[in-house]
């Protein structure tokens, strides 16, 4: 909802398609009670496609990112200037860092949840294909 408010597309098509993949786990979470065939069908894609919805972000976002004028991405900050006099270091040396911190961020979140959400996406695979029978 922030996302559609502050009228970011690439946030509303994310949070979309991570709803999206809510809702399919959803699905093959009801065929699995009643029994019905898909059910892990359903549930493992739901992990793949929230997998390449988080992807997408965190790609979108690393894209957004200039190295060349990493503060553009915080609009203009105010007391940016001040506050770095302050501290001792150069502008320059605080863009570096900026750009580090932010690529890592992403980055983790990235491999975090191909890690967590792909190995959901295994256990849904092996577990409910046991439990259907395959």
């Amino acid at each position: 909802m922030l996302n559609l408010i502050g009228m970011s597309l690439i946030g509303v098509l994310v949070g979309g398609g991570v709803a999206g993949a809510g809702l399919m786990e959803m699905r093959g979470h009801r065929r699995l009670e009643a029994g019905e065939p898909g059910a892990r069908d359903w549930m493992v894609f739901s992990q793949v496609w929230l997998i390449l919805c988080v992807l997408a972000y965190c790609g979108s976002r690393l894209a957004a990112l200039d190295p060349a004028d990493p503060f553009a991405l915080l609009g203009d900050p105010a007391g940016l200037h001040e506050l770095v006099a302050l501290a001792g270091i150069s502008l320059e040396e605080l863009g570096d860092l900026f750009v580090q911190i932010y690529t890592y961020t992403y980055g983790a979140v990235a491999a975090l949840t191909v890690v967590f959400q792909g190995g959901l996406g295994l256990y849904y695979w092996v577990r409910v294909g046991r439990l259907e029978g395959r």
